[in-house]
C-alpha cells in the first residue's frame, strides 16, 4: 500500500492495491497481463480491449481501448502504456495525456522457477476531486481497490488450473 500524500481526514483515498501469489514464472503471468485478449477476463469492469493505431503489442508508447461495464454503466477509455518490462512490470494511464489520469500498474516479482508475486495497484489523483468524475461517485476507491482483489485471484485461479 502507498501511504498517502495527505493524512488529513478530509482526503478522498486515490490508491489501492491487491496482491497475490501465483503458480507460473514471471515470464508467463506477464504475458498474461499484457495479452488484450485475456487482461478482460481477469476483471471485473474491463470487458474487452483492443490496439489503436495499428499496434499488436504491448510496448511503452502503444495505445489500447478498453471497453468496460460498472453495473449498468458502460464506457470505453483509451489507454497507454507507460511501462512494458518483460517479466517484471506492465503500467498504462487512462485516459492518455489527462493531467489527473490514473495509472494502473502490475509489479511482478519471481519467487521462484515457476512462481511469482504480482501485485495490482492503481493511483487515481481524479478520485480527489469531487467536482471531477469519477470523484463524485461515491466508494469509488473501495470499489476500484475490490476490483483489484478480485483480477489477482482471477489471475491466480488462471494459473492453478
Amino acid at each position: 500500500m502507498h501511504p498517502m500524500n495527505d493524512t488529513s481526514s478530509a482526503a478522498l483515498p486515490t490508491r489501492g492495491s491487491a496482491t497475490v501469489e501465483v503458480a507460473g514464472s514471471a515470464d508467463d503471468v506477464y504475458a498474461y497481463l499484457t495479452d488484450l485478449d485475456r487482461l478482460p477476463t481477469l476483471s471485473p469492469e474491463n470487458q474487452r480491449c483492443e490496439f489503436l493505431n495499428d499496434a499488436t503489442a504491448v510496448e511503452v508508447g502503444v495505445r489500447f481501448r478498453g471497453y468496460n461495464k460498472s453495473g449498468d454503466y458502460e464506457w470505453h477509455a483509451d489507454c497507454e502504456v507507460t511501462t512494458a518490462d518483460p517479466a517484471k512490470a506492465f503500467a498504462y494511464v487512462v485516459p492518455p495525456e489527462f493531467e489527473h489520469a490514473t495509472t494502473w500498474a502490475y509489479d511482478i516479482e519471481a519467487t521462484g522457477a515457476n512462481s511469482c508475486r504480482v501485485t495490482e495497484s492503481f493511483d487515481a489523483p481524479m478520485l480527489a476531486l469531487p467536482d471531477v468524475y469519477p470523484g463524485t461517485i461515491e466508494g469509488r476507491c473501495e470499489n476500484l481497490e475490490k476490483a483489484c482483489r478480485i483480477t489477482m485471484e482471477n489471475l491466480k485461479a488462471a494459473f492453478s488450473d
